[in-house]
C-alpha cells in the first residue's frame, strides 16, 4: 500500500468509529425512552417482555459497537506503524 492509501484508510476507519459511536448513543437514548414509555403506559406481562427486548437491543448494539470500534482502533494502530 502507498502512503496516500494508508492515510485514506486510516481516515475512513476514524470516520466509521465516529459513526458507530453516534449510532450507539442514539440507540441507547431510544431504548431509554422506550423503557420509560413501556413502564409508564404498559403494566402487564407484555410490558415486561417489551422491557427485556428493549434492554437486549440496547446492550447488544452497544457491545457490538464497542467490539467493532476496538477492532478498528487496532487496525488504525497497525496502519500508523506502516507509515
Amino acid at each position: 500500500m502507498k502512503n496516500d492509501e494508508i492515510k485514506f484508510t486510516i481516515d475512513q476507519l476514524r470516520k466509521d468509529k465516529i459513526i458507530y459511536a453516534t449510532e450507539a448513543t442514539a440507540t441507547a437514548v431510544a431504548c431509554i425512552l422506550g423503557l420509560l414509555f413501556t413502564n409508564r403506559y404498559i403494566n402487564n406481562s407484555v410490558g415486561f417482555i417489551l422491557n427485556v427486548l428493549i434492554l437486549i437491543v440496547g446492550v447488544g448494539y452497544t457491545l457490538f459497537m464497542g467490539i467493532g470500534n476496538a477492532n478498528r482502533l487496532n487496525k488504525i494502530k497497525q496502519l500508523e506503524k506502516k507509515l
